[in-house]
């Protein structure tokens, strides 16, 4: 909860459009489960200019055990 917080305090504060790389692993499903409640209580940070990158993104389609893209669609 408290990684999920920093992240949507941050969103917050840059005012606009925010930049957040995302890994896979374990992170998926902490993120998952704790990050929109973060943003929904941190104000208006606007998911929707945030720009989502996967840093360790495998060379294999979303729906591959091995997809971070797809570990984050399903969660």
């Amino acid at each position: 909860p408290a990684l999920a917080q920093l992240v949507a305090e941050r969103a917050a504060a840059a005012g606009g459009s925010f930049s957040l790389g995302l890994s896979g692993g374990s992170l998926v499903g902490l993120l998952s489960r704790y990050l929109p409640a973060a943003v929904a209580s941190s104000g208006p940070s606007a998911p929707a200019r945030w720009l989502l990158a996967f840093c360790d993104e495998r060379l294999v389609p979303p729906q591959h055990p091995d997809s971070t893209a797809g570990a984050y669609e399903v969660s």
